[in-house]
């Protein structure tokens, strides 16, 4: 049977139909055209439901019973009681009325304490006339509004952190202010956008990825001014301004209340609304995460490539050297000059080797770079540090530029990991059309991974050590 079938049978709307589907009570089948097709047990559940429905019975009862965890007999019980109940508070209102007009009162004049303390109320509380029906609508989902709002603030981040990385070239270090302050750079990124979007679109995208509106009493979409009083209220009481472990307290109450379906203090003049529970909301933020993730580590991967591509000028050689030096370490304590000289180094002492070695090109007829050689000679030094950053610079400015390489290519192609791994011995690797060789002499030391020693009783005029480090583009 088709929903249109079941329409005119049942005397249910599409909408009826579509939202016991949703809430589980039956599973259609489908078929080759991919239309639902109801089976004669779909059509009796829906008159099951329809009929229980309209006697009044909570959803969750009909779950229950429809499950076997509720007797029908006992939901029946439970009904005829809340019915009871509910005509007798019906009574009651009558009466207070017919005692109201019979009084003659007006509105301006009306003692309402009056009918209020003298007529007695047939049911405990407030009873069938509640004043929780006068108030906006309250969605619980304390994980589903948590799990959103960081999805909204982990977007910021990693849009923030990708434009620093790609863009200024900012590679921060991992400390503590450093991460104290992109928290606060993520909160007042979302005080501006939130409500702009909330304002506009109705949602941000956590929200709109678990089916979640935020709409004032009326079901519109809020003005901004009212977005804006709403992300603040959220930023302070909600975030506790983002102070650590208060924020943390903050969180855990905001939880707490709204898990408790109490009233937010964000939510004074506006609620959530909700469109569905589907699980495949769920399954949709986790594969937001994973790709917010992923384009993290493509721009992590990505930035530590060389501006310039392709066959390279001394000069655009050059400004990836700088480019690279400067983002890898946050320094510009040393810079290289048009010929690959470093200059304007500190004044700290070289302790062991000469420091970072300078950089011969070799140029074709086109003033394009073929070759690059780093060299370092040392005499009746007693250690010797290796200079694998050097080389690993060199090979990511030049190797890792002319070849077809993007992010996450060159790291997979290992480069940098055999030229540290090469340490002091001679070697030869291939990086696309680019051919790393390195050429060792030394006599008098010892290997100490990473580092040469002098041997013992060796006199400092037999101590001599000569790595040179080559990158040739092949033809």
């Amino acid at each position: 049977m088709t929903i249109k079938e079941l329409e005119t049978s049942l005397g249910m709307t599409r909408a009826n139909i579509r939202f016991y589907e949703q809430e589980g009570f039956l599973t259609p089948e489908r078929g080759a055209n991919n239309y639902r097709i109801y089976s004669e047990e779909d059509v009796e559940t829906l008159r099951k439901i329809k009929l229980l429905r309209q006697l009044g019975l909570p959803l969750d009862t009909i779950k229950q019973v429809q499950s076997g965890e509720l007797g029908l007999d006992t939901a029946l019980a439970r009904q005829q009681r809340t019915l009871e109940e509910q005509r007798a508070e019906l009574a009651w209102a009558d009466r207070v009325c017919a005692s109201m007009r019979s009084d003659r009162v007006e509105y301006a004049t009306l003692d309402a304490q009056k009918y209020l303390d003298t007529l007695d109320r047939p049911a405990e509380g407030e009873g069938y006339f509640s004043l929780r029906k006068d108030s906006t609508p309250m969605v619980a989902y304390p994980w589903r509004r948590f799990f959103a709002r960081w999805l909204d603030l982990t977007l910021y981040s990693v849009l923030w952190s990708s434009f620093g990385l790609l863009v200024l070239r900012f590679n921060p270090p991992d400390s503590l202010l450093i991460n104290l302050l992109s928290i606060y750079r993520d909160y007042v990124t979302m005080l501006v956008v939130e409500p702009l979007l909330l304002s506009t679109w109705g949602y941000t995208p956590g929200k709109w990825i678990f089916g979640l509106q935020v709409r004032d009493p009326y079901g519109k979409k809020l003005g901004w001014t009212a977005a804006m009083t709403r992300t603040w209220l959220v930023f302070g009481k909600g975030c506790g301004y983002g102070i650590p472990f208060y924020g943390l307290y903050r969180y855990y109450k905001s939880y707490r209340a709204c898990a408790d379906c109490e009233t937010l203090p964000w939510e004074e003049e506006c609620g959530y609304a909700i469109k569905d529970t589907w699980a495949r909301r769920c399954w949709g933020f986790v594969g937001a995460a994973a790709v917010l993730f992923a384009l993290l580590l493509l721009s992590i991967a990505q930035a530590q490539m060389p501006r310039h591509r392709g066959m390279l000028t001394a000069e655009q050689y050059v400004a990836n050297v700088n480019d690279l030096y400067h983002y890898i370490t946050q320094s510009s304590d040393q810079v290289m000059d048009e010929n690959g000289h470093w200059e304007e180094r500190t004044n700290t002492i070289q302790l062991f080797g000469n420091g970072s070695p300078d950089h011969q090109l070799t140029l074709n007829e086109e003033g394009k770079v073929t070759a690059v050689t780093l060299t370092e000679e040392v005499k009746g030094q007693q250690v010797i540090s290796d200079t694998t950053f050097s080389k690993q610079l060199a090979a990511l400015s030049f190797a890792a530029a002319v070849g077809n390489y993007n992010g996450i290519s060159w790291l997979r192609s290992g480069v940098l990991a055999d030229i540290s791994e090469g340490g002091f011995e001679d070697y030869t690797i291939q990086a696309g059309d680019v051919t790393i060789t390195q050429t060792v002499l030394q006599e008098g030391y010892q290997d100490a991974g990473g580092w040469l020693f002098a041997g013992d009783s060796i006199p400092e005029e037999q101590l001599y050590y000569r790595m040179e480090f080559t990158m040739t583009l092949q033809n």
